[in-house]
């Protein structure tokens, strides 16, 4: 996911967007031939789904993959009906749920996030209460204002993120955003050998589940079967792609040929080795869900008593 990371859901946009499509044509016309819109172009992060895509894991379905790519807002997409099932964060979702949208998760993707800061060893950066008094590239963020907020990080100079490395390399103290799964290789293939990373999820205790499926109330009303078989076939899709990423790779390659087959490889091994799918790939517990809803309040996203409940439901999860 190079240059990019959960970004706030722009809800004039999605409102307007929703109210001018049609939720039911996705509810309707997609039982059988249900679309998954992902949230950037095709990549390793998105591997259970293209790898569920790749072997029509669903009987009696035809299961579309389309890949995203800048600018693209899978939630008010699916809201109105221009694709059946999404991926997205977790916290994307409650905060558009907030705001109204009526979308549901039915399986996580990445149990841990990939959402890391990349910095120089050299800097002497150990822990996120060092990056006080530094030059830090993010993109607006939740998970960058919990950071704020948890860490009291009050002298960090801010910057938009490029995705570009060029910065990173000239300038010893300088921080940028990232994803464990990409970035370290990109700098590695670049010469920089003096980095470390942060887990935003690990080291610093935000762990929005990552890239997770989600629909519409609606959707999940009217075809509870299609829902059913969708999720299980993505369920296992991360766990056929967890323990053999080629046949992933191979459509990935296929719908984006501008993927660095290293890359997908080092992202592949990552999600894999780094215990990133978690035990039960897809499931999702009613705690996590509570503390992400928690730490949305506390930095003024949600308001308190927000009902987390309504944007998840583990029924449909084999």
């Amino acid at each position: 996911m190079k240059g990019t990371t959960m970004k706030r859901t722009g809800i004039a946009a999605v409102l307007l967007l929703a109210a001018t499509g049609c939720a039911g044509q996705a509810a309707g016309a997609g039982a059988k031939s249900p679309t998954i819109l992902t949230n950037w172009f095709a990549q390793a992060e998105q591997g259970g789904y293209w790898q569920a895509g790749a072997r029509q894991y669903a009987k009696g379905i035809t299961l579309n993959v389309k890949q995203g790519g800048p600018g693209i807002q899978t939630i008010p997409q699916v809201t109105a009906g221009k694709a059946t099932f999404g991926v997205g964060n977790a916290d994307e979702l409650l905060v558009a749920r907030k705001n109204g949208l009526p979308i549901v998760a039915v399986a996580a993707g990445l149990d841990t996030n990939l959402q890391c800061m990349l910095f120089h060893r050299s800097s002497g950066i150990k822990t996120f209460k060092d990056l006080n008094g530094h030059m830090v590239a993010r993109v607006p963020s939740p998970y960058w204002d919990y950071l704020k907020k948890h860490y009291g990080l009050s002298s960090v100079k801010e910057i938009n993120n490029t995705g570009s490395l060029a910065d990173f390399k000239r300038q010893p103290g300088f921080v940028q955003q990232c994803f464990e799964s990409s970035e370290p290789y990109t700098a590695g293939k670049e010469g920089i050998k003096d980095f470390g990373t942060l887990s935003v999820a690990k080291d610093g205790g935000y762990n929005p589940y990552g890239n997770l499926l989600f629909t519409t109330e609606q959707v999940v009303k009217q075809n509870p079967d299609m829902v059913r078989k969708v999720v299980a076939a993505v369920v296992r899709g991360w766990k056929d792609f967890a323990a053999d990423p080629s046949t992933a790779k191979a459509f990935i390659l296929k719908t984006n040929p501008d993927v660095d087959p290293g890359a997908y490889d080092f992202g592949a091994r990552t999600i894999a080795k780094g215990g990133y799918l978690g035990p039960n790939p897809g499931s999702m517990t009613d705690a996590r869900w509570k503390t992400l809803a928690a730490q949305l309040t506390a930095i003024g996203e949600l308001k308190p008593g927000f009902d987390y409940k309504k944007a998840f439901t583990t029924k449909y999860l084999p």
